[in-house]
C-alpha cells in the first residue's frame, strides 16, 4: 500500500523496485512522496522527491536509474527539475531539463531515455523539446520536427532500442492567444545510438484521437482506447473507443486494427514479458484485456480472465523485469475519493 492516499502519480520501475512518486492529495495539494516497493523483498519503503509536484513524466534508463521530470509546482508552472533515483546506491541526483514543462513523455531506450514534450506553460501551450539522458546521466537536447507542437503518447521498446511517439493532440495555432487543438496522427520514429537516439518522421497515425494508451513488446507498438469529439448536432460530445491500432516496427508500417473487450479511455497499458495489457479507462468492467505481441492478437481465456479488485481511475501502473505489475493510487467511488491501494500481478509466479 502507498503511505499516502493521491491521484495523478507517475510510476517506473528499475531493477527490482517499483517507484511512485508526487501526485495530487485528497485536498488538491501536491506531494513529494515517493513510495519504493523491493519486489525481492516483497516489503514498502518511503522516499521524497526534491520539491512537490503532479504531472511528471517517469521513466528509466541503463536499468540502473529512475527519472522523474518535470510536472507542475505549487502554482500551477512547469518545472525543468528530474529528480533521479540511482537504484545502486539508493541515492538521489538532480538534472535540468533544456525547458520546464509538465507531463513530459519518457522513452526509455536501454542505453538512452527521451524526455518528449509536455506542457509549456506558454503561448505555444505545447512542447516539441526532446532531452536525451544517456547512461552516465549526461543531457543532450533536440527538438521534433513537427508540423504541430503535439503532446503525444510515447511507447517504447527497451530490449530492440527502438520508440514511438504518436497520437495524442496538437496545437494547429501555437503562438497565438487562442489555442486550435486537434487529434494528431504526427508519429516519429526513435532509436538509441550510443549516448543519443536517430529521430525520424514515421507513418501518420491511422486513427487520431485523444487520450489512448500503449505499450511494446518484441517490435510490437500497441496503441488502444482513447475518444473523439462529436463534429455534428447529432453526434455523440464523445465517443470512447475500443478501437486498437498495431505498429510494427520490422516494417515500419501500421497493420489493420483490432479492439478492445470495452471501450476505454485513458487506460494503463503495460508491457509484461511477451503481452501488452490494458486495464482501467472504464468503469464497465475490471477484466484486464491482454494482447501478445507474438500472434498479434488478443488472448482469449473465459475460464481464467484477470481483473482488477478496485475500479479506479487517474492511478499510476508500472511492471518490474516483465513479470510484477502494479497498479497503484488513483481516485475510487467514480472520482470522489483519492485511494493508497495497490494492486499486484505476478505473470511470472502465476
Amino acid at each position: 500500500m502507498l503511505s499516502v492516499p493521491r491521484s495523478s502519480i507517475s510510476a517506473t520501475s528499475v531493477g527490482q523496485l517499483a517507484l511512485f512518486a508526487g501526485g495530487r492529495l485528497q485536498n488538491g495539494s501536491y506531494t513529494d512522496v515517493v513510495d519504493i516497493y523491493d519486489r525481492k523483498a516483497k516489503k514498502w519503503t518511503a522516499s521524497r522527491l526534491s520539491a512537490a509536484r503532479s504531472e511528471i513524466g517517469a521513466g528509466s534508463v541503463a536499468g540502473r536509474y529512475a527519472l522523474f521530470a518535470g510536472g507542475f509546482d505549487a502554482s500551477f508552472k512547469p518545472m525543468s527539475l528530474v529528480d533521479v533515483y540511482d537504484a545502486e546506491t539508493g541515492k538521489w541526483l538532480q538534472l535540468q531539463m533544456s525547458m520546464p514543462r509538465a507531463a513530459p513523455r519518457f522513452l526509455d531506450l536501454g542505453s538512452v531515455a527521451a524526455i518528449v514534450g509536455g506542457l509549456s506553460g506558454d503561448l505555444q501551450y505545447l512542447s516539441n523539446a526532446v532531452d536525451y539522458v544517456d547512461s552516465k546521466l549526461a543531457v543532450h537536447s533536440t527538438s521534433l520536427d513537427a508540423n504541430y507542437p503535439q503532446l503525444g503518447l510515447a511507447v517504447a521498446d527497451r530490449s530492440s532500442g527502438s520508440g514511438l511517439y504518436t497520437s495524442g493532440y496538437q496545437n494547429n495555432r501555437p503562438g497565438e492567444r487562442f489555442n486550435d487543438f486537434e487529434a494528431s496522427n504526427q508519429t516519429f520514429v526513435f532509436a538509441a545510438a550510443s549516448a543519443s537516439a536517430s529521430l525520424a518522421p514515421g507513418p501518420v497515425f491511422p486513427y487520431p484521437r485523444w487520450g489512448a494508451g500503449g505499450a511494446a513488446a518484441n517490435g510490437v507498438f500497441v496503441v488502444g482506447g482513447g475518444h473523439v469529439f462529436g463534429n455534428s448536432t447529432n453526434s455523440a460530445l464523445t465517443t470512447v473507443m475500443d478501437r486498437v491500432d498495431v505498429f510494427h516496427a520490422q516494417y515500419q508500417r501500421w497493420s489493420q486494427p483490432q479492439r478492445l473487450s470495452v471501450p476505454r479511455d485513458y487506460p494503463l497499458v503495460q508491457a509484461v514479458g511477451d503481452y501488452i495489457v490494458f486495464l482501467s479507462g472504464t468503469q464497465a468492467s475490471k477484466a484486464l484485456d491482454i494482447f501478445d505481441s507474438r500472434t498479434c492478437a488478443f488472448v482469449a481465456n473465459p475460464q481464467h480472465t484477470p481483473a482488477l479488485y478496485t475500479l479506479r481511475q487517474d492511478a499510476a501502473a508500472t511492471t518490474v523485469n516483465g513479470c510484477l505489475l502494479l497498479v497503484g493510487g488513483g481516485t475510487v467511488y467514480q472520482g470522489r475519493n483519492a485511494t493508497a491501494s495497490v494492486e499486484m500481478f505476478d505473470a511470472c509466479n502465476a
